[in-house]
């Protein structure tokens, strides 16, 4: 059925990947100048950083020039390191950085409708953050498992959402967009798998052991009790990226109009910020596809895109701690 002049919601989902991140803000520069309008963002991580910026009205030559400017030595400035009990950094000065970025908005108060992606380190479960202080969100999104403490939220204990969700495809498509164009800087180069491998290997030998000497259950329990909380959060951690690895196979497809791009950033590491040109470009790259698959995506949709539309696109307030949603 052809729909006219009915223009269609486009959603971006933003993966997580550290640096490599900042290939989304090239896919978004991108779909920018092609007068694409965007109205609703999902992130884990990084990307949900980028599109905080970009929600809380940066241009996208502000964001380049943050990008730019930051160095290693504002970043060790960011850090506030504690004991490893939770975690080597508590993340209270990231917390403030990240409010200066969303220039202390709240969701509601937004330009773009976000939703900020989390992972609950007990359940395993996906959580949706679309309420509340955007930098908390922000903060929590981006807590990786061993490095910063989790954020507690309720009943829920908040870290890096990409352990849950590498790509938030469901995340943006459930709210409400027609068009999805999911970017996946996901990568091997960061080695998750040789921990999970290590981590299996040990449960191995351990669980042989175990029967063969009735002894090692009681030094497994005495050793699991003694175990720092960071060591026990960063164990959970790799079983639950285990279990949702190959994710964006298995995610359920709400609708068949998305567009899944994967800019070439795979060899760079996530603690390589000082490669951001290079990860900008390679999105830039990918997004020029984006730019023609959307605009063949609309035409046989019988979409149509007025370039005077800017209207943005909010998200009701739910309840609980800052807007958390669990699915």
């Amino acid at each position: 059925m052809k729909r006219g002049n009915v223009r269609p919601r486009i959603g971006l989902a933003l993966g997580g990947g550290g640096a490599r991140g900042y290939a989304h803000l090239g896919v978004l520069k991108i779909l920018l100048e092609a007068d694409i309008p965007i109205d609703v963002i999902a992130g884990t991580s990084m990307g949900a950083v980028v599109g905080a910026v970009y929600a809380a009205g940066y241009g996208i030559k502000e964001m380049e020039n943050m990008v730019f400017q930051i160095g290693w030595r504002q970043m060790f400035e960011l850090a506030d390191p504690s004991l490893p009990s939770q975690g080597l950094i508590i993340g209270n000065r990231l917390e403030k950085y990240f409010n200066i970025l969303a220039r202390g908005k709240d969701f509601n108060q937004l330009e773009k409708a976000l939703v900020v992606v989390a992972t609950d380190v007990i359940s395993g479960e996906e959580v949706r953050i679309n309420s509340g202080p955007v930098a908390k969100a922000l903060r929590a999104s981006t807590a990786l498992p061993g490095i910063f403490y989790p954020v507690k939220a309720g009943s829920h204990l908040l870290v890096d959402g990409s352990i849950s969700t590498p790509v938030p495809l469901a995340a943006v498509q459930e709210a409400g967009s027609d068009v999805v164009v999911a970017v996946d800087v996901c990568s091997q180069v960061d080695r998750a798998d040789i921990l999970i491998r290590a981590r299996k290997w040990c449960e191995e030998i351990a669980s042989k052991k175990g029967r063969q000497m009735a002894w090692m259950g009681n030094l497994r329990r005495w050793l699991n009790s003694s175990m720092p909380a960071s060591i026990k959060i960063i164990d959970r951690s790799l079983k639950l990226n285990e279990q949702h690895v190959g994710i964006l196979k298995q995610e359920k497809i709400l609708s068949k109009n998305y567009i899944l791009l994967k800019p070439a950033v795979e060899k760079i590491r996530w603690y390589e910020f000082h490669k951001a040109e290079e990860c900008i470009r390679a999105g830039e790259a990918v997004g020029r596809q984006a730019v023609e698959q959307i605009k063949t995506l609309v035409a046989t949709e019988g979409f149509s895109i007025p370039t005077s539309d800017k209207s943005p696109c909010f998200l009701d307030k739910t309840d609980g701690a800052f807007g958390v949603k669990k699915f």
